[in-house]
């Protein structure tokens, strides 16, 4: 006890001595005011969208051959589509439409012939070979997604904790702490490490 309130004494005399050294940050007014922090999750949240969007779309257009999907697959999730890749897109819809609507007729008809029932078989293949393909692709978007997340964290902890220590040197400051491990300080550097993160690219 003797031992703990003579250290406790010690460490408020060091503090005491050298107040002007020492510093304070709100983490978590960094994490929720800094526009860096906002555009890393808005890129998330952009790249989350595009992934349901492309799910979706093959979804609607359930009914291609293995080689068709894989192609409108790797359309959807390119960057940027020229005219004559966008034009393709548009064919590939247009004939997974075809197959939906002829595919709906020929399970209405009450006595197929051979041909139509072979037309069946194919088209409902398909759709099943379709929405395995499908359910593949959403787990593996999941995981990239999971794994982007994770790297957006690392890449934000690790630009704050960069940015605190350049404005600490800037200010000469010897110790950074915690808004939530002290009560009180005069040298508060949040918002100095708000605007200057905010300047990283």
């Amino acid at each position: 006890m003797k031992t703990l309130l003579t250290m406790a004494l010690t460490l408020g005399c060091f503090l005491a001595a050298h107040a002007q050294a020492f510093g304070v940050v709100d983490y978590e007014r960094v994490i929720n005011e800094s526009t860096f922090v906002k555009n890393s999750l808005e890129q998330l949240q952009a790249l989350e969208a595009r992934y349901r969007g492309v799910l979706q779309a093959l979804q609607e257009n359930i009914i291609l051959t293995d080689e068709e999907r894989q192609e409108l697959t790797n359309l959807l999730l390119a960057d940027t589509l020229n005219d004559a890749q966008r034009q393709r897109v548009q064919q590939l819809a247009q004939t997974s439409r075809q197959r939906a609507d002829e595919l709906q007729q020929l399970r209405q008809k009450p006595q197929p012939s051979e041909t139509e029932k072979a037309a069946l078989e194919r088209f409902t293949q398909m759709e099943a070979r379709g929405r395995e393909a499908i359910q593949t692709l959403a787990q593996q978007l999941t995981q990239q997604l999971e794994q982007r997340l994770q790297q957006s964290r690392e890449q934000v902890r690790n630009a704050v904790r960069e940015t605190i220590a350049q404005v600490a040197k800037e200010k000469r400051l010897t110790l950074v702490f915690s808004t939530e491990a002290v009560l009180y300080a005069e040298t508060d550097i949040t918002n100095d490490v708000i605007q200057k993160l905010n300047e990283r690219k």
